[in-house]
């Protein structure tokens, strides 16, 4: 009974271990698409007059050398997932948030 109960013990910690890594992973990339959102108010990317590009925002790709020194930044991830959902669209390598299709809760300014 020893072995067998800490061989249950070990699965049910690994399977604590992989459901907090998607728990974390999620709860970090919600926090990613806040800081995104409010990159674009600042901005003033509202729109395709006020589209700027990844460079202008300052969510370009960090290079090879930047992504293995640093912690992972989930800011690319947010900004993937918000152009997958079409709250932000590409034009001529430009961006633009579309505030009508974002969720209130995400939204600046109580608006």
């Amino acid at each position: 009974m020893g072995e067998s109960g800490s061989l249950v013990m070990i699965i049910i910690l690994m399977i604590l271990a992989f459901a907090a890594s998607f728990w974390l992973r999620n709860v970090l990339t919600k926090r990613a698409v806040l800081k995104v959102v409010k990159i674009f108010y600042q901005h003033n990317a509202l729109g395709m007059n006020g589209a700027k590009t990844p460079h202008e925002l300052g969510l370009e790709r960090p290079d090879l050398v930047a992504r293995m020194m640093k912690p992972r930044d989930y800011k690319q991830t947010a900004l993937q997932l918000l152009v997958k959902e079409d709250v932000i669209r590409v034009t001529d390598g430009k961006l633009y948030l579309i505030e009508g299709k974002l969720d209130p809760k995400y939204r600046l300014g109580g608006q």
